[in-house]
């Protein structure tokens, strides 16, 4: 009976935590020379397009992953707090006015060196990719 009882408990315990492991904790990050510490809503700001120079002038270089991606539907959720639908209807409003959505790269790893090799680059991507070549900036977890 112990045995029984220490085997659901067990199980229980793998399936709580594979449900927890699903969702990506995504990592913002930038260049490691890059000084700028942005926030959460300053985050938001650069993702939407409206916010598009660094604190020292520079042009901010958004870079997100594809629509696919489960680490872009945790960063639009966490950030900016919109679902697939929604940003679609935002991006063909701002197409009109001549603003184009962020630029997308097919992986995590391929977000990690674009940022590693552009100062004026900011990115997300699974937190368990990163490295020292750039500089984490936010944690994204639910």
């Amino acid at each position: 009976m112990v045995r029984w009882i220490a085997g659901i408990v067990l199980g229980l315990g793998m399936v709580v935590a594979g449900v927890a492991s699903a969702e990506p904790t995504v990592a913002v990050v930038v260049h490691p020379t890059r000084a700028d510490d942005p926030s959460l809503a300053e985050i938001r700001r650069i993702y939407l397009r409206q916010r598009r120079f660094w604190a020292d002038g520079s042009p901010i270089v958004p870079i997100g992953q594809e629509a696919s991606s489960a680490v872009r539907h945790a960063f639009d959720r966490l950030t900016l707090g919109r679902d697939p639908a929604s940003l679609l209807r935002y991006w063909n409003q701002q197409y009109f006015d001549g603003t184009f959505p962020p630029a997308t790269l097919a992986s995590d790893e391929a977000v990690l060196r674009y940022v590693a090799a552009r100062p004026n680059a900011i990115g997300y991507l699974d937190a368990r990719v990163v490295d020292d070549t750039v500089r984490v900036v936010r944690h994204l977890v639910e």
